[in-house]
């Protein structure tokens, strides 16, 4: 018996978007957006996305839509993690679309002539597609993972850090300031970290602080 023909089905594109951060205590929580050359939204800012090669890895794709969209390298990335997966009829107005998410820390200072940096929140809502929900998504990760998650940490704080980048970073996440005294004790407490008299390599203001931290390896 002769198997009927398997019927045609219209697969969705793969699109790889990634949300690149950078930490200072200069410059706070920023985020990057390039500007798009071509439809649809040509002219308007949005996060760095490329179509998924077809033999392309998905941390491959990542690693091309920064470099192809804001000229950041991968030796200037520190960190590179999935956010997540996103998807709706409607998120891409030229065919149906799933995005696979990045976070990709970015060492303060590197030169990506077309990166657009802007503070975490300060950038006017309403980017295309639904990168807007992508950084709020990807935010909400650094919220709660950071701490948690020693590797993202360190990219963010660098090798080493004050207490008061720590409490930077904390405000540019929360909205508040910690607790100093919770802040303290958690940093003596914490079994990745280490107490050092080494000069801070990510603060971005001068002077030494009261207080310097590394990383247990």
């Amino acid at each position: 018996m002769t198997e009927a023909p398997a019927a045609t089905r219209d697969q969705p594109l793969i699109a790889i978007d990634v949300v690149p951060v950078s930490f200072t205590t200069a410059d706070g929580l920023r985020v990057a957006t390039a500007r798009r050359a071509y439809a649809p939204f040509a002219g308007r800012e949005a996060l760095p996305g490329v179509l998924l090669g077809a033999a392309e890895r998905l941390v491959d794709g990542a690693r091309r839509a920064l470099r192809t969209k804001t000229g950041i390298e991968a030796a200037a990335v520190r960190h590179l993690a999935q956010v997540g997966a996103f998807d709706g009829p409607s998120r891409d107005p030229r065919d149906a679309a799933i995005s696979i998410a990045f976070l990709a820390v970015v060492a303060p200072g590197v030169d990506a002539p077309s990166a657009v940096w802007n503070p975490v929140g300060g950038a006017e809502p309403g980017l295309p597609f639904d990168h807007d929900t992508i950084v709020r998504t990807a935010v909400d990760q650094l919220r709660t993972r950071l701490w948690r998650d020693v590797a993202l940490t360190r990219a963010l704080l660098g090798e080493v850090f004050a207490t008061s980048a720590a409490a930077h970073l904390h405000t540019a996440l929360h909205g508040t300031a910690p607790d100093a005294g919770n802040l303290n004790r958690a940093l003596r407490t914490n079994p990745a970290l280490v107490r050092t008299d080494a000069a801070p390599t990510s603060t971005g203001r001068g002077g030494r602080p009261p207080a310097t931290w590394t990383w247990v390896d």
